[in-house]
């Protein structure tokens, strides 16, 4: 397959269960190896510029258990350095719906809030590019609406995502682009 995907774009990877998005998208991400074919970055861009300007987001969390949803998004922010201020980190939380639970360990939260406390950290990290692999996944409606926005928002102020989904017509209505796999 070939994708462009430009700043200011959506692009969604679709197909049935075992059909390879996952892996596509780890491998977009450089967390896994190819045994086929090459990843090319932009060609003005080196690929180390484009890896750490992407932010993956997969089926495991990656939530710290034993830390607060602050504590969780500090860490996030200290290993990616990124300077970030408490107010920062609550108007984060707020934003995903998490208000009041900043002081709550990830362990306690539901699998909704666990998936919000995750994608929050899109809106602190400053990334241009977003691969989430079925981000819609345990979000109830308003968590869905919120995602929708916060991804509207990134790719109207230049951003690129990259997402997996199934049952998300209007992510699929968004999009630049479309890709659906099939299994081998």
């Amino acid at each position: 397959m070939s994708l462009a995907l430009k700043p200011g774009e959506l692009a969604v990877i679709a197909g049935p269960n075992g059909s390879g998005k996952t892996t596509l998208l780890e491998a977009l991400a450089g967390l896994s190896r190819l045994t086929v074919g090459e990843r090319q970055y932009g060609a003005a861009e080196h690929p180390d510029d484009w890896l750490a300007n992407s932010h993956y987001l997969g089926h495991k969390l990656g939530n710290k258990a034993n830390l607060t949803c602050a504590e969780n998004l500090a860490f996030v922010a200290q290993m990616n350095q990124v300077t970030c201020p408490q107010q920062d980190i609550e108007a984060a939380l707020e934003q995903a719906g998490l208000a009041g639970h900043e002081y709550q360990h990830a362990s306690d939260l539901s699998a909704g809030q666990k998936k919000r406390l995750a994608l929050s950290r899109l809106l602190l990290l400053g990334k241009t590019y977003w691969l989430l692999d079925e981000p819609f996944v345990n979000l109830d409606h308003a968590g869905c609406d919120w995602l929708y926005a916060i991804i509207e928002c990134h790719v109207q102020q230049g951003g690129a995502v990259l997402l997996s989904a199934h049952d998300q017509q209007r992510i699929h209505d968004l999009a630049d682009h479309h890709i659906t796999l099939q299994p081998i």
